[in-house]
């Protein structure tokens, strides 16, 4: 087979990666992956928390040449390959442990207005919360480790099994996940990582039983139909437009500084970076002077050699062509840029120049275009009302956030916002809670992952309900006889009508079940 090559796009140097897989192998692939799962499901979540444990640690033990790694295969600043990539994985396998110690996969139901019925009757019900069997990572360049690695995680604590497709941009990063969960003690097979061109879209119809995908809107929808053909549910996390609203109350230095970060980590390479920052009249000039010149201040470079570098490069030329283009398509819709537009010649690698843009319509096409790298576009409002009208008006909802000074202001805006995630004061780090789900609306995906809800979306929720054989028969079993439907009627309205007569109704019911012995009803 052809083996991966890994281009730094900060210097253009390659790294041989692993052999590239044959697509035609993925379905004995995964059938040899379940038969590991079945062994690992029969594991108690004190083993797997131990697992877990060892791989954080690991993270930790190994974080330097873990950051090296990412940085070959994305050129990200060094500071940024230990806050946004690392440092996700450690949060996210500590709260795995936690997840283990308290969750309960087998809980008790309680069936609310039923429950006076089923506890006459001698019946419970239990949800089992079982694992899928195979959970199928398919991950994409913008953060190799946190993204893909985090996923995982939650699915091996859940009792799946893993099979991982990296970006072809990344393998190097993409085996480095499955040597860190093999050496951390992890059944040898549990988690496996497949590599190539292609092998993603073969992955989705080789017969695992969930999907995760992470990627583009585009890519992401023949991912969901591929996995419509055999009924195989899926999680989506695609693409995004974020909004940073600043309402003319709020600390703008601040806010400043947030949205230079916020618009330009990782080249603005993130699903859930700031791309449309939205200016109350009145703060809307003060603002633009101030982000404009912490943005000119950025050093864009090789941030692995130079730790004051803030801004790192397009994933590959491809990427930063597409930058070019945009802006092309930016100047014909009536766009200024206030700084960048364009590439960064002076450096031997894919740099495109942090970008400001101003006076592009706000009904422009490309509106609802995700950028995906260092463009963000400045915009006005007069209401609170007319901001959350701007924001909600677009086809992507992943994340946001309100900047203000009057926290129930914000928060009152926050909650008629569409997206996933709204932050009051801060922005795009919240992919780094573990305990907070994260997932979006509308293009921007299905499904959640992190938090507790992202765990039991790793699990079928299995209900298995008990009788104890207190009676003969069910009222309403075959043959019907006599009095059966008045019993009926009157159990509806005692019970769920006006309810009146309950004890009554309930003795006509239990008598037509024909108890087994006298149970000292009333």
């Amino acid at each position: 087979m052809d083996r991966m090559v890994s281009v730094n796009p900060a210097d253009l140097s390659e790294t041989a990666g692993p052999e590239a897989t044959d697509p035609g192998t993925l379905a004995e692939t995964v059938r040899s992956m379940r038969e590991t799962q079945k062994a690992w499901a029969s594991t108690s979540p004190k083993e797997r928390a131990a697992c877990v444990r060892r791989l954080r640690m690991l993270l930790s033990d190994r974080a330097d040449d873990i950051a090296l790694t990412i940085h070959r295969d994305t050129g990200k600043p060094r500071c940024e390959c230990y806050s946004t990539e690392i440092l996700s994985c450690t949060a996210m396998a500590k709260y795995c442990e936690s997840l283990l110690r308290r969750f309960r996969f087998t809980e008790k139901v309680d069936q609310g207005p039923m429950s006076l019925m089923c506890m006459m009757l001698g019946r419970r019900s239990y949800i089992e919360h079982v694992p899928y069997g195979v959970i199928a990572v398919i991950s994409s360049y913008n953060f190799p480790l946190a993204i893909p690695m985090t996923e995982a995680l939650m699915a091996v604590s859940a009792g799946n099994a893993a099979i991982i497709k990296p970006s072809s941009d990344t393998p190097l990063t993409g085996a480095l996940i499955e040597e860190l969960f093999r050496q951390a003690g992890f059944p040898e097979g549990l988690v496996r990582t497949v590599n190539g061109r292609g092998v993603g879209s073969a992955l989705a119809g080789a017969g695992a039983d969930k999907i995760v995908f992470t990627g583009g809107t585009e890519t992401g929808s023949a991912v969901m139909a591929s996995a419509s053909a055999t009924v195989t549910p899926v999680i989506l996390e695609l693409g995004g437009k974020d909004a940073f609203v600043v309402l003319d109350d709020a600390d703008l230095e601040r806010a400043a500084n947030c949205a230079v970060w916020s618009s330009f980590v990782n080249s603005g390479q993130v699903c859930v970076s700031t791309k449309r920052i939205y200016l109350q009249e009145g703060i809307a000039e003060r603002f633009t002077e101030m982000f404009v010149s912490r943005v000119e201040a950025l050093k864009q470079g090789n941030g692995w050699i130079d730790e004051e570098v803030s801004v790192g490069p397009m994933i590959n030329g491809t990427e930063l062509k597409r930058m070019e283009e945009l802006c092309s398509m930016i100047e014909e819709e009536g766009g200024r840029f206030l700084t960048g537009g364009r590439r960064n010649d002076s450096l031997p690698g894919y740099y495109f120049l942090p970008t400001v843009v101003a006076d592009l319509p706000e009904d422009s096409p490309l509106t609802d275009t995700e950028m995906f790298g260092p463009i963000v576009s400045l915009y006005t409002f007069g209401s609170d009302e007319e901001a959350a009208d701007l924001v909600n008006d677009c086809c992507f909802a992943l994340g946001g956030s309100v900047w203000t000074e009057d926290i129930a202001r914000g928060r009152r805006l926050a909650s008629r916002l569409h997206p996933g995630t709204v932050d009051v004061n801060n922005a795009t780090y919240t992919f780094g809670l573990p305990a907070t789900p994260w997932g979006g609306r509308h293009l921007s995906g299905i499904g959640t992952t992190h938090a507790e809800e992202g765990f039991r979306q790793m699990m079928h929720p299995h209900h298995v309900h008990v009788d104890g054989g207190r009676f003969k028969r069910d009222a309403w079993w075959m043959p019907y006889r006599g009095g059966g439907a008045e019993a009926m009627r009157g159990l509806n309205e005692a019970f769920f009508g006006r309810g009146r007569g309950k004890v009554s109704a309930l003795r006509s019911f239990l008598r037509m079940c024909r108890p087994k012995r006298p149970p000292g009803f009333p």
